[in-house]
């Protein structure tokens, strides 16, 4: 077992996602394909996108989403909203699909829904698939829509005993009936079997067809399901296959029956007397990437590189960490030399951007300044101009 230190791996760990240096415009879909880019919520992938491309713009990432289709988004890791190549959709979709055996990711509360209609989920999912066939001659705009129709679509697949409790009150939601909310939960499966995806969103509200409709072909599934581990651990390792179910949202049995995959192909390293797992394939990465120079750099709301599992390396503090990751409404960072020091909340005001830095330690002038001219780039790029700063220490 190697012994390395911890910034011998954030070293990687920050080449991985491509934040020690930004790639080439032409590049872009290689920082999309490293671990994919939860879009939760709705355009967070987009400042993702901005600090590890060069003089990318917005119509470059629809263009690579809707026109070229080179990219697409559906429900994948933990069950979020999530955009990847759509040559890896073997690796961000069919991987990450439960066996008969396995609970499908999301899917973990489904059993008091079940219960209330009387059915079994592989009874439900089995009518569920039957009814994703609506998205093949219809566009349907709305979650909740969706979740109706295909609710209502459903209904001739199972028995009179669930029929007869599908439109009672929902347990989880208000305006939602049982069967729908039985949509909800298992439309994940569903997404990772390549049976429904998002298409061209309708002003605000996202849209979803098939992925057959949406290409004029069926979706390429067939890469190895390790491949999904492996990109894990190439961003985050060393690493747990705890931390591995946690990241993707996979149950324990489905994440140890992935994680086995890889054995042949990782290494037991030991940082700070914890142990964790790399790919072997990236231990020369250590030796041959240079110290990056010192910088400031601004992450957005659930960048990717936030899901690291040791928050501790670039966060000691505890109390901070509580407030840099929040259930809800978590903030953009401010990283300096790969630790954080701060965050930002920003608020949009007729198209001019107010932000407020809460910062851990103080900065001086010049450093400010660096902040201000990262944090008014991301609003260019995000078509916005900045309008006030407030730092708080």
């Amino acid at each position: 077992m190697r012994t390395l230190t911890k910034e011998q791996v954030l070293r990687c760990q920050r080449h991985a996602h491509h934040l020690d240096k930004k790639l080439p415009r032409k590049q872009r879909l290689e920082a999309v394909s490293a671990c994919g880019l939860v879009n939760s919520p709705p355009g967070s992938w987009e400042l993702a996108m901005a600090v590890r491309v060069a003089a990318l713009t917005r119509d470059d990432l629809r263009s690579d989403l809707i026109e070229t289709k080179s990219l697409m988004q559906t429900w994948s890791l933990r069950g979020a909203p999530t955009i990847f190549p759509t040559a890896e959709a073997g690796t961000f979709l069919n991987a990450l699909a439960a066996q008969p055996d396995e609970v499908p990711i999301y899917a973990q509360p489904l059993s008091y829904t079940a219960q209330a209609l009387a059915a079994h989920r592989h009874e439900l999912l089995e009518a569920l698939r039957q009814a994703c066939a609506v998205l093949e001659h219809k566009t349907i705009v709305g979650k909740a829509q969706l979740d109706h129709d295909l609710a209502e679509a459903m209904k001739p697949f199972l028995p009179k005993t669930v029929r007869d409790h599908a439109d009672e009150p929902s347990l989880v939601a208000e305006n939602q009936t049982l069967l729908e909310a039985a949509v909800s939960y298992l439309l994940r499966q569903c997404a990772l079997e390549g049976r429904v995806m998002m298409g061209e969103r309708q002003g605000n509200q996202p849209a979803f067809t098939s992925p057959a409709v949406w290409f004029d072909h069926p979706l390429d599934r067939s890469a190895p399901p390790r491949q999904i581990v492996e990109k894990f651990l190439h961003c985050y390792g060393p690493a747990t296959v705890q931390d591995f179910a946690r990241w993707s949202g996979c149950g324990l049995p489905q994440a140890k029956r992935l994680w086995a995959l890889t054995e042949a192909d990782r290494v037991e390293i030991e940082v700070e007397g914890k142990r964790g797992w790399m790919l072997e394939a990236d231990l020369p990465l250590l030796e041959s990437l240079p110290p990056e120079s010192p910088s400031i750099q601004l992450l957005g709301p659930h960048d990717p590189f936030l899901d690291l599992p040791q928050r501790g390396w670039i966060l000691p503090d505890k109390s901070a960490q509580k407030k840099v990751w929040r259930t809800v409404g978590s903030p953009g960072v401010v990283i300096r030399d790969t630790q954080i020091i701060g965050f930002w909340n920003a608020r949009v005001q007729r198209e001019k951007t107010a932000v407020q830095f809460t910062l851990f330690e103080t900065l001086d002038e010049e450093k400010r300044f660096q902040v201000q001219t990262e944090m008014a780039q991301l609003q260019t790029f995000l078509g916005r101009s900045l309008g006030t700063c407030r730092f708080v220490e």
